[in-house]
């Protein structure tokens, strides 16, 4: 974690508010290759009522982005988090990244005016499905593949794109490509009302393809699986998803962690 101290030296020198909410409030610290992105997340009512012991969401998005990182995925860099408890339960907690330059979110410039080309948002479709391709095959089930999730970073019609939200990552150490649970992220993905709105057919075809490599016979495959999944479908199974990898499963792994 950055101490105190380096913080408030970049916030003297920039402080620039991206989003300021009474759950979330997101600065842009310091200048140049020192910038970072200070996330901070609180707690009230039912939202903190369901923190009981658990890891606070700066951690869990620390954790996650680590191990994204490490497989090699483009992803924000973690630098540090830190929280703030009131006995079992967590009323605040700050996540630290480094600033990414010259990049604005993927939902920005789908929904930018004016609009995006048509070029540009077909290379970004393509990139999307292979991004996503990318984190099921090395384990990771994302759960929330959103445009707003997502960075472009430089000139948009070069594609690149880069992880900027993961505290519902869920890591299963196999290859999740295609898969049963991999259908749960391409429904939010390119399937789910949202998406409907935000790719049009074709697009979402290109999206599909980039998340096949290219491959003609498996993307309409999984496109005929994936067209008549209803959202009810979808948020019972990531519910189920969910509640047995991260909070059965995933406690099971840190007993056996601990008794070692």
């Amino acid at each position: 974690m950055i101490a105190d101290a380096e913080l408030e030296r970049l916030a003297a020198e920039r402080r620039l508010v991206l989003k300021d909410e009474p759950a979330t409030t997101i600065e842009v610290l310091g200048l140049g290759d020192d910038a970072v992105v200070r996330k901070t997340y609180r707690n009230r009512g039912l939202r903190w009522l369901q923190t009981i012991c658990r890891q606070s969401r700066a951690q869990r998005e620390h954790d996650n982005l680590a191990a994204v990182a490490a497989a090699g995925v483009p992803c924000l860099i973690a630098l540090g988090w830190s929280e703030r408890r009131r006995g079992c339960f967590v009323e605040q907690s700050t996540l630290l990244t480094r600033f990414v330059p010259d990049a604005l979110p993927l939902q920005h410039l789908l929904r930018a005016e004016p609009a995006t080309s048509a070029s540009t948002r077909t290379t970004l479709a393509r990139a999307m499905g292979a991004l996503l391709a990318s984190l099921h095959r090395r384990g990771f089930l994302w759960s929330t593949p959103m445009p707003r999730n997502v960075l472009v970073q430089g000139e948009p019609s070069r594609g690149h794109l880069v992880v900027c939200d993961t505290p519902a990552v869920v890591s299963l150490n196999r290859d999740l490509h295609g898969g049963r649970l991999a259908r749960i992220d391409l429904f939010l993905g390119a399937f789910s009302p949202s998406r409907r709105r935000d790719w049009q057919r074709g697009e979402r075809w290109r999206w599909l393809l980039g998340y096949c490599d290219g491959d003609l016979p498996t993307a309409r495959k999984l496109w005929r699986t994936m067209a008549p999944r209803g959202p009810l479908q979808n948020v019972v199974e990531r519910a189920l998803a969910m509640a047995f990898f991260t909070y059965i499963l995933g406690r099971l792994r840190r007993g056996r962690r601990t008794e070692h």
